[in-house]
């Protein structure tokens, strides 16, 4: 077993494929989703009130991706004074691809959860999160992001300033992917699956439920890195799913770990 499917972002696949290239295996690209940044926002703006924040926090590594990328086009710097509040390994590894290319970047206080599960509600369980009284807090999110964790925010006191910065589009299968899928089938060809989110993994599924050879192909083992994401993927059908923790180099090792024969 040599391939592996990808059916992340192109802007979150970029990364991944290079890291999986470079231990031998042979990514294939297979977007269940696009991100796009939000329409008419004020970057100069955001910066200057990100500059005015005690914190400056970003619910996944995508936010991450969108808010540098602007920067970068725009030429702006990211502003003095904020610490960053990141949701584990896979958005530090995000925000670490990015220092070298956004000034001011580098200097910047982060925070993040130091155990699992890496999520938003483990974020806000950082002590530093809990001493806000007073404080702006900015959260850089998807346009349907959660609001629950944004009230616990201020109901410890903050003035939580949220902004929609970017979208994310359902996307199907290529008109290639079923002429693939059935060629690995034919071969015998195993291959492996990172699947990030819930909503793609289901959507996935139901796509290949309704291929011939669909038994064969929900029996490939599919990555993932989060429980109530593996549960998510169960339920809709994944035979045999497998958690990692979150990152590139997480998700390479787990999927080395397949080339291993099971004792």
């Amino acid at each position: 077993m040599n391939k592996v499917v990808l059916t992340q972002p192109s802007i979150r696949s970029d990364s991944i494929k290079d890291a999986l290239k470079a231990v031998g295996w042979a990514p294939v690209e297979m977007p269940m989703s696009a991100i796009a940044e939000g329409s008419d926002l004020d970057w100069p703006e955001i910066c200057l009130t990100a500059e005015k924040s005690r914190w400056v926090l970003f619910p996944s590594p995508a936010a991450i991706a969108v808010v540098m990328a602007a920067l970068q086009r725009q030429g702006l710097r990211w502003p003095s004074g904020p610490g960053i509040g990141l949701i584990g390994p896979g958005s530090r590894e995000m925000l670490d691809e990015w220092q070298s290319r956004i000034a001011g970047l580098s200097t910047a206080v982060t925070i993040a959860p130091d155990v699992a599960p890496f999520d938003a509600e483990r974020l806000l369980a950082c002590p530093e999160l809990n001493r806000i009284a007073g404080d702006k807090v900015m959260v850089l999110r998807r346009d349907d992001g959660r609001e629950a964790w944004l009230h616990t925010l201020a109901d410890r006191g903050a003035e939580v300033i949220a902004r929609s910065v970017y979208r994310m589009i359902e996307l199907s299968p290529s008109p290639g992917a079923n002429e693939w899928f059935g060629a690995q089938a034919a071969g015998g060809c195993g291959f492996a699956l990172s699947i990030a989110s819930a909503d793609a993994g289901r959507r996935l599924a139901n796509h290949v439920l309704a291929l011939p050879d669909a038994d064969w192909l929900m029996r490939q083992p599919v990555m993932t890195q989060h429980p109530k994401i593996a549960q998510a993927l169960r339920e809709c059908g994944w035979r045999e799913v497998r958690e990692h923790p979150p990152g590139v180099s997480a998700l390479v090792h787990a999927l080395e770990s397949l080339r291993k024969p099971r004792p």
